[in-house]
């Protein structure tokens, strides 16, 4: 009889590293299972060489998740006309019109 033991929050012993979805890794891999080098490219010092496994990492950053500047790429655009109008009065709104009015009518009165 054997017992399983779980521990919360630890590690797990097997799996696959982060690096393999990780926006600043560099992978090389060749036509065997063993031959694979992992390098970390976060920083503009350089590459640095993995040589374990990557459970956590600080700076890890998703490939598969689309970045900001990606989602701005893909957006469509659409142009919607204003669903208002301009409130206040419109330029001549019904007032030159009037004054047009007035000046015949004092016109025929005066005759």
């Amino acid at each position: 009889m054997s017992i399983t033991v779980r521990i919360q929050g630890a590690p797990p012993q097997n799996g696959e590293s982060l690096c393999q979805t990780c926006r600043y890794a560099h992978i090389q891999r060749g036509f065997r299972e063993s031959e694979e080098t992992v390098f970390c490219g976060y920083n503009d010092a350089g590459l640095r060489p993995i040589k374990f496994r990557v459970a956590a990492c600080t700076d890890y950053t998703n490939r598969t998740v689309p970045n900001r500047w990606e989602l701005e790429q893909m957006a469509l655009l659409i142009n919607v006309p204003a669903a208002r109008k301009k409130s206040g009065f419109g330029v001549g709104a019904g007032f030159a019109q009037q004054e047009e009015v007035d000046e015949e009518e004092s016109a025929a009165v005066t005759e």
